[in-house]
């Protein structure tokens, strides 16, 4: 009798198959001679886990004796003619059933790795004969995580330290920096050798709320966690880059190496909830179910804060409606950065936990008891959190109560509230929780009665209006310096182009258009930086034709050269000084503080000079008979950082006033609700 050391078999799931990476290939087949209809290709997932694409196997009779094995000491061609099976192990024990095309995946347990055997079959136990398998290449190296480098910094301050491909749709991004003041900048991905615009499925990918068209905002010093869209594999990728579309402007990137071999991306999450019940507990949480044989699978989904919130689901502690003591639950999360986690709670108090109970995991001290919930997985997608997990209906834990399949309803909980500081859940928000008696027949037909989530929209932003500053006698010098574009408010509104994130100031104003005089000498103190390897801090300032200026990139336009030390030049750079949002300003815009007009906005910049300096450049223009009558004055190595300049044989003696104000719209609304709370007081 052979002797066979028994392996538990820990995950056996059939996948969604079409167009995927199955990780590092085995073999395509079981041999030449396989028998018993026996097909299917086969894959390393990780050192301790493979799966079968395709499985088909035919078993005689009853399937009595049959597994599937691996071996140690030969291949497996000399196992086949030796008939001995000594130095096998069982990793997926039978008897094995009928299988037509399936794909199966399983893990090797006790701490064996697949680089330890040298063969896989399909055999039986009981006739020592093997039907077909596949030799194991010695070497042979698993897919594993697999860290690629960090981020070049190339403007924009974009900057990473080490980037990890965890499987091939899951990228983890470590310590990310960008000052989020590019216009219409992405993650962004590509097969080509140079990082360009690139073609469907490959160019912008969800970032890590799982939002594909939102523009990037400011990361500093983040973990990022991104999932490529099915549609695309790490294994094929050239590049990850912080990209600016509409400028095909690469502000940094991170490649990808030709031998990348990590593991398939198993277990994701289908946004399409097809097959599944699911129900509504609030506007903020919808729980879906489905049972399959013994175990039930449910996905949590929440319009949550993924960084501080949990979502609970479970059955009551009482049969006539909610109750949370002695409730069967499960908080799930899934922070950035982080795996996600579903832990099995019992609660015998709303108190937080400790060693005499409360709101506390199975495994906690004051329950002693086991966490029965397996096959974790989670995906952000458009802000929404969905966390999935599964259970058996009955574990026989004394914590958990049974989820019924004879169809008795069940009255259920849940909740929505932070993390504290361990990582448990701490009491539920003012509205978070279950407030009214909800009873569920988790064997029920199938019903999706969930509604779209209702998310965030777009409101219009007051615009800023424009400035005009003129070029009269006594008025001759303006300061040029770089600072913050306001984004939609600001360079979008008064030009209509899309906004590079800065923008040039002239005497501390915001793209003004400047109003010149033919004959009349203008000196132009340029404070745009000097140095060219420091693209995000070298902005040569010169005037153009062209609306959108950055000659050095597109040849496009005819220059006006003004005058720098009496030499005639096209464009000119000084001392690097940039108009910048203090940091209160900056966590107020990410509370969504909005700004009435271009005072205000200005009212939260202070002007930073490089190392303190303020050496700007005289550059001296003079329009004359040739200019023409609207000319713009830009950056010649980037686009659409200034505006209008109008010439005139003499100016116009009525000017442009511009419309300002004093009091940002959200103090605007905090002294309305003051002022209305005040009435209602008084009536």
């Amino acid at each position: 009798m052979a002797l066979l050391i028994q392996l538990a078999v820990l995950c056996v799931t059939v996948l969604s198959v079409d167009g995927k990476y199955y990780g590092k290939e085995i073999a395509t087949g079981w041999g030449s001679s396989a028998s018993n209809g026996l097909a299917g290709s086969i894959y390393a997932v990780d050192k301790n886990t493979i799966q079968i694409i395709g499985f088909s196997f035919s078993p005689s009779g009853d399937g009595a004796g049959t597994a599937i094995l691996m071996g140690k000491g030969k291949t497996f061609e000399n196992a086949k003619t030796s008939g001995d099976l000594s130095n096998t192990v069982t990793v997926m024990a039978g008897p094995l059933k009928s299988y037509n095309g399936e794909d199966i995946i399983f893990d090797l347990s006790d701490g064996d790795e697949i680089s330890d055997f040298s063969y896989i079959a399909v055999g039986n136990t009981d006739s020592q004969e093997l039907y077909g398998g596949a030799s194991i290449p010695q070497g042979f190296v698993a897919p594993a995580q697999q860290d690629i480098g960090t981020f070049t910094s190339r403007a924009h301050k974009v900057r990473s330290q080490e980037v990890t491909v965890i499987d091939d749709r899951t990228i983890l991004i470590r310590s990310f920096r960008y000052d989020g003041q590019g216009p219409d900048a992405f993650f962004y991905v590509g097969v080509t050798d140079q990082v360009k615009i690139q073609q469907a499925p490959y160019g912008k990918i969800p970032d890590e709320n799982g939002i594909v068209d939102r523009k990037a905002t400011q990361y500093a010093d983040r973990d990022v966690l991104l999932t490529l869209p099915s549609a695309i594999s790490a294994t094929e990728l050239k590049w990850l880059s912080m990209f600016c579309i509409s400028y095909s402007h690469n502000f940094g990137e991170v490649t990808f190496p030709d031998d990348l071999n990590v593991p398939p991306h198993i277990g994701q999450i289908d946004i399409n909830r097809e097959g599944f019940n699911c129900e509504a507990m609030s506007e903020q949480l919808q729980v879906s179910w489905l049972i399959t044989n013994d175990s039930i699978t449910f996905e949590l989904a929440g319009n949550i804060n993924r960084n501080e919130d949990y979502m609970a689901f479970g059955l009551s502690g009482s049969t006539a409606g909610p109750q949370m003591n002695d409730a069967d639950v499960v908080v799930a999360d899934y922070r950035e950065g982080s795996t996600p986690r579903a832990v099995d709670y019992f609660i015998t108090s709303k108190a937080q936990c400790s060693s005499n109970g409360g709101t506390c995991p199975d495994t906690s001290t004051a329950n002693a008891a086991i966490d029965d919930v397996t096959d974790v997985s989670a995906e952000v997608t458009y802000g929404i959190t969905r966390v999935k997990y599964t259970r058996a209906l009955n574990t026989g834990d004394s914590k958990d109560k049974e989820y019924m399949a004879d169809g008795t309803e069940q009255q259920v909980v849940w909740a929505v509230g932070p993390l504290n500081t361990k990582m448990e859940a701490a009491k539920h928000y003012t509205n978070g929780r279950s407030s009214s008696p909800m009873a569920i027949d988790f064997n029920r037909d199938i019903a999706d009665n969930c509604p779209s989530f209702t998310l965030e929209t777009e409101v219009e932003l007051p615009k800023f209006t424009a400035h005009h500053l003129y070029g009269k006698k006594g008025q001759e010098v303006f300061t040029v310096d770089i600072g913050q574009a306001g984004s939609e408010q600001g360079y979008k509104a008064l030009t209509g182009l899309p906004s590079w994130g800065i923008a040039w100031y002239i005497n501390g104003v915001l793209i003004p258009e400047l109003h010149l005089e033919r004959g009349v000498s203008y000196t132009f103190l340029v404070g745009g930086g000097t140095d060219p390897s420091e693209g995000s801090m070298y902005h040569p300032f010169y005037f153009t034709d062209n609306i959108k200026g950055g000659y050095a990139t597109n040849s496009n336009g005819t220059i006006y050269p003004g005058k720098v030390d009496g030499e005639t030049v096209n464009y000119a750079v000084g001392g690097y000084c940039e108009w910048k949002l203090t940091s209160q300003a900056i966590t107020d815009l990410d509370n969504d503080n909005v700004y009435e007009c271009f005072e205000t906005f200005k009212a939260d910049m202070y002007l930073d000079c490089t190392d303190g300096s303020e050496e700007y450049t005289e550059f001296v223009f003079t329009p004359d008979s040739n200019t023409p009558d609207l000319l713009y004055y830009q950056c010649y190595t980037h686009e659409s950082l200034g505006w209008k300049v109008h010439v005139y044989d003499k100016l116009p003696k009525k000017e442009i006033a511009a419309e300002t104000c004093s009091a940002p719209v959200q103090a605007m609304l905090s002294s309305l609700l003051l002022l209305t709370a005040f009435l209602l007081n008084f009536l």
